[in-house]
């Protein structure tokens, strides 16, 4: 299995349940890992995951507005495995850095694992 990641990627987002996180946005930490089957060998970009297109996937699914963390790692889930068929397993967690929860916490966290 070859493992295909993109970490950390920051984003600035309005996904959240509670009114003032769609209009105050918030930061976001977003991981991305993608399993396929090794070829044998890699030596043409078609062979592999383009991690570019993993970002530009990120990208659209993070500048749609949803109330539930949980629904966004689907989305980007769903959307890769669209892109790439080839896949047989994504790892998608999402990051929401200082919620509005009335306590002094670094960050909430949604993790979708999925295998094809």
């Amino acid at each position: 299995m070859l493992t295909v990641a993109l970490e950390q990627l920051r984003f600035f987002a309005y996904h959240g349940f509670y009114a003032e996180e769609g209009v105050l946005g918030n930061d976001f930490l977003l991981d991305i890992y993608v399993s396929f089957p090794e070829p044998e060998q890699v030596e043409a970009l078609a062979e592999t995951v383009n991690y570019a297109a993993l970002y530009d996937i990120a990208r659209e699914a993070m500048v749609v507005p949803q109330p539930l963390l949980e629904q966004v790692v689907y989305d980007i889930s769903d959307l890769i495995h669209r892109r790439f068929p080839n896949i047989s397993q994504t790892k998608v967690a999402l990051r929401k850095m200082n919620p509005p929860m009335g306590a002094e916490i670094r960050n909430s966290l949604v993790v979708l694992e999925k295998n094809y």
